[in-house]
């Protein structure tokens, strides 16, 4: 469903992806890990459609992504590490949750964002609670796959836990494609189906624990 051919890209002049290739069907979780400033972030923004590779392409269903418009979001989308700077500070979560469109009631239930934060401000919930306002304003009709970018790398274990039972739950009901980024070897092991390692440019599996 998901597929990049071939990434690559550099930073003046020092390459972070090269030729790096894979593939997400509908339904599937994987997991990317690799060393810190190995390039999954990177990967992650051209996947999300947020950066243009200067090699290679990104292919949904075969087809270029298609760029989003006025009530047209992106098919794709790209979840960042830190919540509190993915979210206006001074807005409700309410009009946040609204930002995109119509919020989706059963992405909103099954990421457990409770009726009664809507009137709060983000600064007035836990980074577990916003983790999951943040993951929460994602989910339109036409989303097709999630890539999500260490996104519990601030919460504790049981939040991590919390989030990610949800995340993965949501995904596999409907069928959505998840890249789950995470220095966490257990994580990855845990909740993906399948996982790869960034290293040097290139993705290559990763021996997963049976």
């Amino acid at each position: 469903m998901l597929s990049a051919e071939r990434i690559g890209h550099a930073f003046g002049g020092s390459p972070v992806l090269s030729e790096a290739s894979l593939a997400l069907g509908a339904g599937e979780i994987v997991g990317l890990g690799g060393m810190s400033g190995s390039g999954k972030s990177t990967l992650g923004r051209i996947l999300g459609g947020h950066l243009v590779p200067q090699s290679g392409r990104v292919r949904l269903d075969g087809a270029p992504l298609p760029p989003p418009g006025v009530g047209r979001p992106a098919p794709v989308q790209y979840a960042p590490q830190a919540a509190e700077l993915a979210v206006d500070p001074r807005w409700r979560i309410g009009r946040i949750l609204a930002n995109g469109g119509t919020p989706d009631p059963e992405a909103i239930a099954a990421l457990g964002v409770a009726p009664a934060w809507t009137d709060r401000h983000p600064s007035e919930l836990s980074g577990g609670e916003l983790a999951r306002v943040s993951l929460a304003r994602f989910f339109h009709p036409g989303l097709r796959a999630l890539v999500c970018d260490e996104i519990t790398a601030q919460l504790d274990a049981l939040e991590q836990a919390a989030l990610l039972e949800r995340l993965t739950g949501v995904a596999r009901r409907r069928g959505l494609a998840l890249l789950l980024v995470s220095h966490s070897a257990g994580l990855r092991a845990r909740y993906c189906d399948r996982s790869l390692i960034l290293t040097e440019g290139r993705l290559v599996p990763e021996a997963m624990p049976r």
